[in-house]
């Protein structure tokens, strides 16, 4: 019973999400230790992989170390990943996790507090 109880503690704790990390930072199990704020969003956006078309997916989160997003069909985790938005400089990303429909991604190289400024602000106006 205590093994399950335990588990489910374990479990807990790493689906906290990511946006109060700062206060888990020195938990093991605090998604990946990750220091970077994360933004959550609903937003639809262009991704592209080499030799595929465009595909719609929603953004759940953004940081300037990488994002979560949700697509409807399957992408390739062993190919870059480029984001398209109106306005902004192609951005590459790699695929680091999946499950189900949902890839978390990490930008190749992690945005500057103004290109993440300026990207944060495009997404939440295409949002609107």
């Amino acid at each position: 019973m205590n093994n399950i109880i335990s588990e489910c503690i374990m479990l807990n704790v790493e689906d906290i999400d990511c946006s109060v990390d700062h206060a888990l930072k020195d938990n093991a199990h605090s998604c990946e230790n990750r220091m970077a704020v994360r933004e959550l969003l609903n937003t639809e956006i262009f991704v592209q992989q080499s030799g595929n078309k465009p595909r719609r997916v929603t953004l759940s989160d953004i940081s300037s170390s990488g994002f979560r997003m949700t697509s409807k069909g399957s992408l390739d985790p062993l190919k870059p990943i480029f984001i398209r938005i109106p306005g902004i400089q192609s951005l590459s990303a790699t695929i680091r996790w999946e499950g189900f429909k949902d890839y978390g991604c990490q930008f190749s190289q992690a945005l500057t507090p103004s290109v993440f400024n300026n990207l944060l602000s495009k997404l939440k106006s295409l949002s609107n």
